[in-house]
């Protein structure tokens, strides 16, 4: 099963009952996320427990690389969780300024 699906893609075609979840510093995350992201920083990863089995959870952070890593944690507990490759940072470089052309 594939895991992975471009921040970009996701954006564009984003489910009604997604749960996104943006798992950087809180700090980092004040000073911007995409809309609507839940927040469980890498240092309180026993939180990710309490997010709902019955959504798909989308898990980016700021270049994908630990996100990949909550979405084997997320999967080995039953969620159904996908990494948004590219993360954070591509959202701003790609979405945002694609966006902001039009």
């Amino acid at each position: 099963m594939e895991t992975e699906i471009d921040i970009c893609e996701f954006i564009e075609n984003r489910p009604a009952d997604a749960v996104l979840l943006d798992v950087r510093e809180r700090i980092t995350f004040s000073h911007g996320n995409i809309e609507g992201s839940v927040n469980i920083p890498l240092d309180e990863l026993s939180e990710l427990y309490s997010l709902p089995k019955d959504k798909k959870i989308y898990v980016y952070c700021q270049a994908d690389i630990f996100s990949r890593e909550v979405v084997e944690l997320l999967r080995d507990e039953g969620y159904e969780a996908y990494n948004l490759s590219g993360g954070y940072r591509k959202y701003l470089l790609e979405y945002c300024a694609k966006k902001k052309a039009l």
